[in-house]
């Protein structure tokens, strides 16, 4: 078995609405959750008491209450068990508070502690509070309930009550995978003689390669028969495989980058393996994410393709035998469309699906083919919201569709404070739903669904929920007509967020998923080459799931709530045209973009923050940002996934239009308080920016080397790279080490965030987690340190722009001109700045001033009316004029200025709250270097 069966457990059977799947076992571990009876068992701790109260407990007449009244406290409900691996583990527990404080859920076993989840903004009325989790060691562990947490919330009262724990039996799993590589994006297919076939990517020997393996059910197992390598070696990058059939007929389709050109390939597989290799594309533009539909000897295939002048069009050809038909653009032009889905029912019955972000939210789109033809572009949904990642299957006759749905907080545009996944089939009167959807999990947490159906018309579904600080799990469910059967928390084995591909296999549905083994954080590079990833195939019992009756739909009602990232792109100018100066006899373009972005890699947001590909989307067409980098932690990052950064920083570059890099974030979080130079602990958090998008090496910054022996190493090298500060006088993370510069390596730093600003103690719109003076961006000025100025998002997205001044959209120019610090930061509104002292661009150094006046020219362009324009000079505000309007032009002349060195920056304040800061120009200094 491979290593990773050893960790994790797969098919977990748990009582659903329905009736009971399979024969689970269940055991309360709990005899005396209410607090009732007694005490045993259970340890309270830093200020929990019990209270004997029949008007505050909600089962009567005990609870636990604890309350904090400052910052970083908390009370403590803990009880002692013994867990076991092989089982699922689903705690329960009743909480109600006052001012918004939370509940926190940890397991511990000797030293090591781990989060099950946090519930935050816990309500005055009495709320469920459920999470799920397994250990990979058998022991004693200690669970523990973090009571009215104050730890980065809000301190308040708590009251819990009716705590349960529950252990569920698990069934077997098996691992088609073969335990070798590191291996990702599992797809599945069949076909009527009962074989499976699959494909995945593998990474192996610090190489891509593409497997495909035939198999069978046999009894309660998935069986491979035999597997081929359809592609593999050195220099070979893969993407989104996927397979079709008929039931006799199964092809293969996948992206390749061949010498810096993504094609789409496709081959038919039979017994023999993979036949004769076809180019699709065969385009020098980017193309990738194929779809594929088989009839026979009739194959449609679709994919995702920038060829026209970057903007991303859906592309459609056929192919009969070996022959490859001409590809016909279907999408209309305009907007951005992304990640196709084909079905047919005949020859002359076939719908192409896509997603497009278009009139200021995103909707799923398609064209319907018939005997009369091919029919018009279509939008086929219409809310206010996100609708992603659709998936087409057609069932006797008929079409059907998954999809996400998704809606993000306010402008955090890089996470989603809801999805959901929607199914619904394709009818002349529109999407019809499945009755009773929205009380299912569906609807309640949940992205990346697949289905089928079985013989009887039995609806079968399997999708990604969360687990908090860990990854995904798989969660299937069915719908059988008129009742929905409740989840089968299938497994507890975590993953990354891939769609769970959900196939039938003598009429039982078969689920294929990636699981993984990926920590919180790996120590060392070393340690991140344990990492294991593995493809794993879980049959469902579906015995005592009940019979078919006839399928009730329902009209599709689309969310109703209100996207306001849409609004608030509006308001920050984000559709805004580019401008350009001219400064030094060249003509400079002003570029917007984001250099500090997470996604689902970064394991302390993994189930919040979106996948790389749904980031550089929302970066791409909400924020309209012209560059962009995915910034994963580097102690998050093993070498497969690094090659799949710089794999997917590739194929979502669109020249001339979108600029992505390759990068990371190197967390320095040595949390160690002894030294009273560094009373928050060491170095800081940066984020490093590579010009090359196939650099090989990454960096664990939890190997304790200083910034400056980063910077060595990356020079010896030879990286084209910055390393840009971040959370600059954080306590909630280590502040940044202003001993540290470098004038190259590190030429800017990242006044603003999500958290907020980090200008100056007191600065409007400041860190709400901040230390006192010392630490911040205006405290490095008077130290000496000469720094440029950028913002940019951190986890959520949205919130912070940089905006460079360079002569192209390339990386080498985009790198120089932040060397150069022709640089400024924003909130996140587009306000378009020109700050020159003494007729030089922002981020330079002059000679001293002699006591003659020093000029600052300032022109703004703003989205919102200018509230105000303030002058800094020295960390001291000398002017601040009161401006109308929307633009300004305001030269202001220092007739004072101090002999020796100084320096000037601008800050210009929207109405509306936005900000916008220059780089400094600094006067008389050469700064540490």
């Amino acid at each position: 078995m491979h290593r990773l069966g050893r960790f994790l457990i797969a098919v977990a059977v748990v009582a659903g609405l329905g009736g009971p799947w399979a024969s689970a076992q269940v055991v309360e571990m709990i005899p005396n959750g209410s607090f009732d009876a007694d005490l045993n068992g259970w340890t309270l701790d830093l200020g929990a008491t019990v209270l004997e109260d029949a008007t505050q407990a909600r089962s009567k007449p005990r609870c636990v209450t604890a309350e904090t009244t400052e910052p970083n406290r908390h009370g403590l409900l803990a009880r002692r068990m013994t867990l076991v691996p092989g089982r699922l583990y689903e705690v329960e527990a009743w909480a109600r508070a006052t001012n918004n404080t939370k509940l926190v859920l940890w397991r511990s076993q000797g030293t090591e502690r781990t989060m099950i989840s946090a519930f935050e903004n816990v309500k005055p009325r009495w709320q469920r509070c459920l999470a799920t989790f397994s250990v990979d060691r058998p022991g004693e562990y200690t669970l523990e309930f973090i009571i009215a947490s104050s730890h980065g919330a809000p301190f308040g009262k708590m009251w819990v009550d009716d705590v349960a724990m529950r252990e569920y039996t698990t069934a077997r799993f098996g691992e088609i995978s073969g335990g070798l590589g590191y291996n990702d994006f599992p797809v599945v297919t069949s076909t009527q003689d009962g074989s499976l076939w699959a494909a995945w990517v593998s990474f192996r020997d610090n190489h891509d390669t593409l497997q495909v393996a035939r198999g069978h059910l046999e009894g309660e197992d998935v069986k491979i028969d035999r597997t081929w390598q359809v592609e593999g070696g050195p220099m070979t990058y893969l993407l989104d495989p996927c397979l079709a059939s008929d039931g006799t007929s199964v092809w293969l389709a996948y992206s390749s980058e061949r010498e810096g050109n993504w094609e789409v390939y496709a081959t038919r597989l039979s017994d023999q393996g993979p036949g004769t290799l076809l180019c699709l594309s065969r385009d020098p533009a980017v193309d990738l994410k194929p779809a594929l539909t088989v009839l026979g000897d009739r194959v449609w295939a679709g994919w995702e393709s920038n060829r026209d002048a970057g903007m991303r069009q859906i592309y459609l050809c056929t192919i009969s035998g070996d022959e490859v038909g001409r590809a016909q653009r279907l999408s209309s032009g305009g907007s951005d469309n992304y990640a196709p889905t084909l079905a047919a029912v005949s020859p002359e019955d076939l719908w192409v699906v896509w997603h497009s972000f278009r009139d200021n939210n995103m909707d799923l789109f398609g064209r319907h083919w018939t005997a009369e033809g091919a029919g018009n572009e279509m939008r086929l949904t219409q809310a206010s919201i996100i609708d992603r990642e659709a998936k087409l299957v057609a069932h006797k006759g008929q079409f059907w569709m998954t999809w996400d749905t998704a809606n993000p907080t306010g402008y955090h545009i890089g996470a989603a404070a809801t999805k959901r996944v929607q199914i619904a089939q394709i009818t002349p009167r529109g999407l019809q739903t499945p009755l009773g959807i929205e009380k299912t999990l569906l609807q309640e947490r949940a992205e990346a669904g697949d289905f089928a159906f079985d013989s009887t018309g039995r609806l079968w579904v399997a999708a990604q929920t969360p687990r908090p600080k860990s990854g995904f799990v798989v969660s299937p469910l069915c719908y059988a007509g008129t009742v929905w059967t409740g989840e089968l928390r299938m497994s507890t084995q975590k993953g990354l967020c891939r769609r769970p591909n959900l196939v039938m296999l003598k009429d039982r549905p078969v689920v294929i998923y990636q699981a993984d083994t990926t920590p919180g954080s790996w120590a060392t590079i070393e340690d991140s080459q344990n990492g294991l990833s593995g493809i794993y195939a879980a049959a469902l019992n579906t015995t005592q799931v009940p019979s078919v009756s006839a399928m009730t739909l329902a009209p599709y009602l689309e969310p109703v709530e209100v996207f306001e990232a849409g609004t608030i792109r509006q308001a920050r100018g984000e559709d805004l045209p580019g401008t350009s100066i001219d400064y030094d006899g060249r003509r400079l373009n002003l570029y917007f973009g984001d250099l500090h972005n997470h996604t689902d890699i970064s394991i302390c947001n993994r189930v919040g923050d979106q996948t790389q590909v749904q980031a550089y989307q929302s970066m791409r067409d909400i924020a309209r940002h012209d560059f962009a980098a995915c910034t994963d932690h580097g102690y998050n990052i093993n070498a497969y996934l690094w090659n799949y950064l710089a794999k997917i920083a590739r194929a979502n570059n669109d020249p001339g239009r979108f600029l992505t890099f390759l990068a990371e974030e190197w967390t320095s979080s040595f949390e160690k308080y002894d030294d009273p130079k560094r009373p928050y602990g060491y170095y800081g958090h940066r984020n490093l920016i590579l010009g090359d998008p196939y650099f090989p090496f990454w960096l664990n910054e939890r190997d304790g080397k200083t910034p400056a022996e980063v910077w060595e190493i990356l020079r010896k090298a030879k990286a084209d790279f910055v390393h840009i500060p971040h959370q600059l006088a954080d306590t909630g993370n280590v502040p940044t080490d202003w001993s540290f510069v470098d004038e190259k390596a590190q030429p800017v730093a990242e006044i603003f965030q999500t958290r907020g600003s980090y200008e100056y103690e007191g600065t409007p719109r400041q860190a709400k987690n901040s230390t006192p003076k010392g630490w911040f961006l205006q405290d490095a000025w008077a130290q000496g340190v000469v720094i440029g100025v950028i913002a940019s998002p951190d986890h959520g997205g949205g919130m912070g722009k940089a905006a460079v001044y360079a002569p192209e959209l390339s990386r080498k120019a985009i790198l120089e001109a932040i060397r150069q610090r022709h640089t400024y930061g924003t909130t996140a509104a587009k306000i378009a700045l020109d700050v020159r002292v003494q007729g030089r661009l922002m981020g330079e150094k002059l000679p001293a001033s002699d006591g003659t006046p020093v000029r600052v020219e300032i022109h703004a362009t703003c989205p919102g009316d200018i509230d105000r324009v303030d002058v800094c000079r020295s960390n001291v505000f000398v002017y601040t004029p009161q401006v109308q309007g929307k633009e300004c032009n305001i030269t202001y002349l220092d007739n004072q200025p101090p002999k020796g060195s100084c320096y000037y920056y601008v800050r210009v304040i929207q109405r509306d709250g936005e900000i916008a800061w220059s780089s400094p120009v600094w006067l008389g200094t050469n700064g540490p270097s």
